[in-house]
C-alpha cells in the first residue's frame, strides 16, 4: 500500500511566529543527548509544577479522585512526578519532530514483538491500542521504525501546530486523521498497523459512561466499530522509561472479543488502563481533562471552569456544530449545545462587527421549553465565519 499523505502546507502569517519561534527552541533542544534530553526534561516539569497552576490543579484532582487511598502529601508527590514525566515527554517530542536521525536501537527495547508477528502472519493488521501515558509519543513512533504504522489521530485546532505534527510524525509513522476513517480500515485491510489511542474524551455523543478507577467516565466506542469493519486483533501497547536511561515498549497480547458489544469492550480497555496505571501511577498524562464529561448534563464539572471567552478557531467550530443537539439554520443561527443556548451574530465590515454588543441586548434572556437562559458574559469571535458566537446560559 502507497503511503497515506498527510501532511498540510506550512501556514504563513505574523499571527504563527510565536508558535514557530517555539518550535525553533525545541528544535534546539531536540538535538540533545537523551540523557541531557531527560536532566532539562525533568526541569522542564518542575517549571510547569511551580508556574502552570491551572495544569497542576487538574493533575491534583485527577489523582485524588483515581487514588483516594493516598495520602494528601502521597497524593501531592504524585502530582509534582507526574509533571516531571510530563516535561520529559515533551523534550523526547522535540527529539522526535525536529530533531535528527540516532541510533534508535540503543534507546528503545522491544517486548511482546511476538503477538505483532502472529497478526501479521493472519494477515489482518493490528489496531495497536495505545494509551495517553507521558511516553506516549516516543512509543509509537520507534515501534515506526520496525514495522509500517498509520497513527489516528485528531486534528489540531492551531495549523503551525498541526504542521509541524504531521511532519514530524511522517518521519515515523503515516498520520491518518481520525474523520478518514476509510483510510484507516484500508491500512488494516492491507495487513499494516494502525496506533490508535482509545482513552479520550470526545464528549457524550460518541460515548458510553463505563467505570474508571470506579469514576463513570466517558469512553468512546470507536473501537467496537473499527475492530467490527476491520476484523483485525486490538492489541495494547504500553511504553516505560527504566532506570537505566532507556525506553521499554511492550506489546501485549490481544484483548478477548472485541468488536461484539460497545459497553463490554470499553470496560475492557479501561480495566487494562486502571491496571497498568495502578502499577504506574506517574506515567499518565493526569494533566488532561479526562473526566471533563459527566454522565448527566446537570452534574457539575469536576474542574475549574475553562476560559470562556477563547477564539473559535476551524476546527473548534466544527466541534461545536457535531455536538450541538440541534441547529437552526444554514448558515447556522442558533443551536443548543452542553445545556447552553448559543446565537450567532455575522458581520460584514468593522461597522456591522461593532455592533455585536447591541445584538446581544436583543438577545440577553430567553425561554426554551419552559426554561430562561441569560447571557453571563460568554461570548466567543469566530474569525474565519465572521461571526460571534453568544453563549446563553441557564
Amino acid at each position: 500500500m502507497s503511503k497515506i499523505p498527510h501532511i498540510p502546507e506550512r501556514p504563513s502569517g505574523i499571527q504563527h511566529w510565536p508558535t514557530w519561534a517555539f518550535f525553533g527552541l525545541m528544535s534546539l533542544f531536540g538535538r540533545l543527548p537523551y540523557p541531557a534530553i531527560k536532566v532539562l526534561g525533568k526541569g522542564i516539569g518542575l517549571l510547569m509544577y511551580r508556574l502552570a497552576k491551572s495544569r497542576v490543579r487538574i493533575a491534583t484532582i485527577n489523582i485524588q479522585l483515581c487514588f483516594p487511598h493516598l495520602n494528601e502529601q502521597q497524593q501531592a508527590a504524585l502530582v509534582r512526578e507526574n509533571l516531571i514525566e510530563t516535561g520529559i515527554g515533551m523534550l523526547e517530542t522535540s527529539m522526535l519532530w525536529f530533531g535528527g536521525q540516532r541510533r534508535w536501537s540503543k534507546l528503545v527495547s522491544f517486548k511482546g514483538l511476538e503477538h505483532l508477528d502472529a497478526a501479521l502472519a493472519e494477515g489482518r493488521g493490528g489496531l495497536l491500542l495505545a494509551f495517553h501515558l507521558t511516553s506516549l509519543e516516543i512509543g509509537g513512533s520507534l515501534l515506526g521504525t520496525r514495522y509500517k504504522i498509520g497513527a489516528l489521530y485528531r486534528r489540531n485546532e492551531d495549523p503551525a501546530i498541526e504542521y509541524a505534527m504531521c511532519k514530524g510524525r511522517s518521519k515515523f509513522v503515516d498520520p491518518i486523521p481520525r474523520e478518514a476513517t476509510r483510510d484507516m480500515i484500508k491500512y488494516l485491510k492491507n495487513n499494516q498497523f494502525v496506533w490508535y489511542a482509545a482513552d479520550q474524551d470526545y464528549g457524550r455523543r460518541q460515548s458510553i459512561f463505563v467505570p474508571f478507577f470506579n469514576i463513570p467516565t466517558a469512553t468512546i466506542t470507536a473501537t467496537t466499530r473499527f475492530a467490527k469493519l476491520s476484523k483485525s486483533p486490538v492489541i495494547p501497547m504500553t511504553q516505560q522509561r527504566l532506570s537505566n536511561g532507556t525506553i521499554e515498549v511492550t506489546i501485549h497480547p490481544p484483548l478477548p472479543n472485541i468488536g461484539n458489544n460497545e459497553e463490554q469492550d470499553a470496560l475492557t480497555i479501561n480495566q487494562f488502563l486502571e491496571s497498568y496505571l495502578t502499577q504506574h501511577p506517574a506515567d499518565y498524562l493526569w494533566v488532561h481533562r479526562r473526566f471533563k464529561t459527566r454522565p448527566s448534563e446537570s452534574d457539575a464539572s469536576l474542574y475549574p471552569e475553562k476560559k470562556k471567552n477563547r477564539p473559535v478557531t476551524p476546527e473548534r467550530y466544527k466541534n461545536i456544530i457535531e455536538a450541538a443537539d440541534w441547529v437552526e439554520g444554514e448558515p447556522p443561527e442558533k443551536l443548543f449545545v452542553h445545556d447552553e443556548l448559543v446565537y450567532f451574530y455575522y458581520y460584514k465590515g468593522l461597522l456591522q462587527k461593532s455592533r455585536w454588543k447591541q445584538f446581544i441586548s436583543q438577545i440577553d434572556e430567553q425561554t426554551l421549553d419552559g426554561e430562561t437562559f441569560r447571557y453571563q458574559g460568554k461570548v466567543r469571535h469566530c474569525a474565519h465565519k465572521q461571526c460571534y458566537l453568544v453563549y446563553l446560559q441557564k
